[in-house]
């Protein structure tokens, strides 16, 4: 081989030597090197860079350096520390190193520990989150196209209570290539033992930071549910965004402890979800138009959303077709215990309100048909009110099997004693078909006809047992041209107090009465039955006695008396019937004797457990001394 032909080879391997040595990361002690960086890093991001460790350098394809177990400090080396340890890998423009400038292409950050704020005053990055936006909007330096956070602990102020809380796992990757507009950001972290992961993009920074409107697409999902919204938004005047989106969660209260906010009634609600347009500015989000989704339910409607420095205020109109209210009326009835069995569970259950009013509430929901277990309504017209103080719901009208009813029940903290709560419940119906109610609720259908009535009711206590032995206010049922059905009353009359033997003539008994009644006075917890009459044109009967509400009794006599026909004059007998027992376990017996006519039936005893001070007295009596005839009336 000539000398030429040798020269001309070994050039050309020594070039591919250098080449294949210039794409290979070496390992080097460079203090000079971080210096260079830091400087660079200073004068465009205001970020100081340290390196305790080795450094690589990469020179080919594009120039390369890893700095291990670095520290970033904000404005100089003596600034607040913004991350320590880990590895940062920053990929450098060639025409900028050429010109002896740093000028990072891709900056990559892993597992160093990353520090936001120590409490509400640390101002550390603000120096250079305004060199960034100056960056972004195209007025000084530079600005990476690629950030990539990998393997990160990121410690900050937790939005929630202000205090120091540390996100773990937090993998992030932000990315603006220079050929595109716009910004992409996907990443996620771990949170309180749960994962979180947020997409956003078609971002475009620089038209929001030039005072227009930028396009965005965002995906947020965690644990319990997910976000998803499609929009534009501008920073002009404020953050304002517009578009369409979706929220779902399966358990509204738990994604709430979450973020640390608060919606009122927000115990009650698992399965849920909005969907729809919105228009967000000012701390407020307004919905024109709205889908929610709870429990198998669709409604639809319009709505806003306002978050104040202390509370959360919720408006909404919605309207369905079909409405199934089982699963909030189940999740009234356990979280205030009368689901409970146990009579000292059911007693002891708290009615404190603080936990279902964190925000303020002015919900109207209207339906076709609803449904509440087996009972169904139509035309349902309903509202809920909620405020710090205290919870009003109310129904302006629905159709019961026949009749109209409306009602209104309120729970107010008492203002000495949040812990303490006021219950207060009014309510009528009209030609309601209590019979066919009955029988939805699986019982036997013993009353025929059409019954109206009311109520008005209140107490007071820290728990349903104390609310339930406060109870005062009235009871009034009446009803017209109605039959009993299953009990011939005259028959038993005749047979002496007895009931006619066999299952038929039980099934075939029927009373007709012209008019029926029955009224309670509730006091103490106590109802006393002041009025109880039937009247038909064969007989007539009355009931008087008492309802114990905190030891689910009930107590009383009812007297029998056919209308005189006798032909020789005789007044009829009254026949006794004593009804004592559990609500769920009542027992009917004959008295041991009748009582002629007129005779007084509520001279018979009444257990000690019904007593109330003054209850045996007449009703316009006010005190009572015990030997005294002086008592004030």
């Amino acid at each position: 081989m000539s000398l030429r032909r040798t020269l001309s080879a070994l050039g050309l391997g020594l070039l591919a030597t250098a080449s294949v040595a210039a794409c290979l990361p070496w390992s080097v002690e460079a203090p000079g090197a971080a210096r260079f960086v830091s400087q660079g890093l200073q004068e465009n991001w205001g970020v100081a860079l340290a390196a305790r460790g080795r450094t690589e350098v990469v020179l080919l394809p594009l120039p390369r350096i890893v700095f291990q177990d670095i520290r970033l400090t904000g404005g100089d080396a003596a600034g607040p520390v913004l991350a320590s340890g880990g590895n940062l890998s920053l990929q450098l423009g060639l025409a900028a190193l050429l010109t002896g400038r740093v000028e990072v292409d891709s900056l990559t950050l892993d597992g160093a520990e990353v520090v936001l704020a120590q409490d509400a005053g640390d101002t550390r990055w603000s120096g250079a989150a305004e060199r960034l936006t100056h960056s972004i909007a195209g007025e000084v330096g530079d600005r990476p196209r690629r950030v990539i956070l990998a393997r990160c602990s990121v410690t900050g102020l937790d939005p929630r209570d202000g205090t120091v809380r540390t996100a773990r796992d937090v993998d992030l990757t932000v990315s603006w290539p220079a050929w595109s507009e716009s910004l992409a950001l996907t990443g996620g972290f771990r949170w309180d033992d749960g994962n979180a992961r947020i997409t956003l993009t078609g971002l475009r920074p620089y038209a929001l930071l030039s005072g227009g409107e930028s396009p965005f697409n965002a995906a947020v999902t965690w644990p319990t549910g997910s976000l998803n919204a499609d929009g534009s938004g501008s920073v002009r005047d404020g953050l304002k965004a517009s578009g369409t989106g979706r929220l779902q969660t399966r358990s509204l209260h738990r994604t709430l402890a979450l973020t640390g906010g608060s919606l009122a009634l927000s115990p009650f609600v698992e399965d849920f979800s909005v969907e729809g347009s919105f228009e967000a500015g000012s701390g407020q989000v307004q919905f024109p138009s709205v889908t929610v989704r709870s429990d198998g339910n669709v409604l639809e409607g319009a709505g806003s959303a306002t978050f104040g420095p202390r509370r959360t205020a919720v408006q909404a109109t919605l309207a369905a077709e079909n409405l199934n209210l089982s699963p909030l009326f189940a999740g009234v009835l356990r979280l205030t215990g009368l689901d409970h069995a146990d009579d000292a569970a059911w007693r002891g259950q708290s009615l404190d309100l603080r936990p279902f009013t964190g925000g303020d509430l002015d919900l109207r929901i209207s339906a076709g048909n609803a449904r509440i277990g087996p009972v169904q309504i139509t035309d349902l017209a309903s509202s809920v009110l909620v405020r710090e103080s205290g919870i009003e719901a109310s129904v302006g009208r629905a159709n019961l099997r026949g009749g109209m009813i409306k009602g209104r029940v309120s729970f107010a903290s008492d203002e000495g004693d949040a812990a303490l709560t006021r219950v207060k419940a009014q309510g009528s119906f009209d030609s309601l078909d209590l019979g066919a109610l009955l029988n939805d609720l699986g019982q036997s259908r013993w009353m025929l006809g059409a019954t109206r009535g009311s109520l008005a009711l209140e107490g007071a206590g820290h728990d349903v047992g104390a609310l339930t032995r406060s109870v005062s206010g009235r009871v009034a049922l009446e009803s017209e041209d109605g039959a009993l059905s299953g009990l011939d009353l005259a028959d038993v009359i005749h047979r002496g107090g007895a009931l006619a033997p066999g299952a038929l003539a039980r099934r075939n008994g029927r009373t007709p009465f012209e008019h029926a009644a029955v009224t309670l006075l509730f006091a103490d917890g106590v109802g006393e039955i002041v009025e109880g009459r039937l009247a038909s044109r064969t007989l007539g009967a009355s009931l008087n006695g008492r309802v114990a509400l905190a030891d689910r009794r009930f107590q009383a006599r009812a007297e029998l008396q056919a209308r005189a026909s006798a032909a020789d004059g005789t007044p009829p007998t009254a026949t006794l019937f004593e009804i004592a027992g559990p609500w769920d376990a009542v027992s009917v017996r004959a008295s041991a004797g009748p009582l002629p006519a007129g005779a007084d039936a509520r001279q018979g005893a009444v257990p000690e457990s019904f007593r109330r001070p003054g209850a045996d007295l007449p009703l316009g009596i006010r005190a009572y001394a015990p030997g005294n005839a002086s008592s004030a009336p």
